[in-house]
């Protein structure tokens, strides 16, 4: 969405997408990285936001679903890939999938994970995950001891077949993270698929995986998220 539109973006549109979402006004501010005072002040009129908060609550709108059209419109996408990019995506990916699992519960696959690269938001955000009964598996490169989550829940992928290519499943999506370099320093791009069968196939070759391999059985990183 260009400047301009996310300018002319309105309370009216803003609180219609929250209920195409079914987001409260905590979701919405938890997500944009705003005050929950704000949303509410906005979506009342209150305030007349500036074009970098109008920014981030439609950043946050779109990235999830939402589609803004016109000078009052706002539907869901229709589509089923969604790409999520720029600084902090995949922060916002995990916000995605908090509010994807969040109510019925649900599991996250890690497949081809390297968590030495996330920051602590990041860890942060998988912690909150799990207060809310998310649960998580995740395959890494065998010899890799940086495992900050229960150990149960690790199995470590041989090295021949081990790619730095993370990819996440849950529900009906399966998302494929993509870097900018070859440092695999920060992830810049996540192309999200909702697609059943395809996600079916991806949770089938997980376990497949998680049934061969080892269980590692000490770690070394400092802190162990539960």
């Amino acid at each position: 969405m260009s400047g301009k539109i996310r300018n002319a973006v309105n309370a009216r549109q803003i609180k219609a997408a929250r209920a195409l979402l079914d987001w409260s006004q905590e979701d919405l501010a938890s997500t944009s990285g705003l005050s929950i005072a704000t949303i509410r002040k906005i979506e009342s009129g209150g305030i007349s936001p500036r074009d970098k908060t109008m920014g981030s609550i439609v950043t946050a709108l779109e990235d999830i679903g939402a589609e803004f059209f016109g000078t009052s419109g706002v539907r869901l996408r229709d589509n089923d890939t969604v790409t999520i990019e720029g600084e902090g995506c995949f922060l916002r990916f995990l916000d995605e999938v908090y509010h994807a699992l969040r109510k019925n519960g649900g599991e996250m696959l890690h497949l081809y994970a390297d968590y030495k690269r996330a920051d602590e938001q990041e860890y942060q955000s998988l912690s909150r995950m799990r207060r809310d009964n998310i649960r998580m598996r995740f395959l890494i490169e065998e010899g890799d001891t940086f495992i900050p989550f229960p150990l149960e829940e690790v199995r470590w992928i041989p090295t021949k077949y081990f790619r730095s290519n993370l990819q996440i499943i849950y529900g009906d999506y399966v998302a494929t993270c993509l870097f900018s370099d070859t440092s695999l320093s920060r992830v810049a791009k996540i192309l999200i698929v909702r697609n059943a069968l395809h996600a079916e196939a991806m949770k089938n070759s997980f376990n497949f995986m998680w049934d061969n391999c080892r269980k590692p059985s000490i770690t070394t990183a400092k802190e162990v998220y539960t």
